[in-house]
């Protein structure tokens, strides 16, 4: 498997978000058994940004989908 496809990117946009990404990923690794993940943190121009790479493609998928809805609430969408 590519790794491409198991790596999910984050960009951070403040640092109220940041606190609440920390809190997600640790309720989303409770809720899901604690599958193994790595999460290597990239500081660039535009924000934080945070690539999360879980073992199983499946798993970083719903990770990814969570955490839009996740996100989308929270701006009140």
């Amino acid at each position: 498997m590519n790794a491409a496809d198991i790596a999910v990117e984050i960009c951070i946009a403040s640092a109220e978000e940041a606190l609440r990404f920390s809190g997600f990923v640790r309720d989303f690794l409770a809720r899901n058994g604690f599958p193994f993940v790595m999460i290597h943190d990239a500081p660039d121009l535009s924000g934080e940004r945070r690539k999360v790479v879980f073992e199983d493609a499946g798993v970083g998928r719903k990770f990814a989908r969570e955490w839009r809805m996740d996100r989308l609430a929270a701006c009140g969408a």
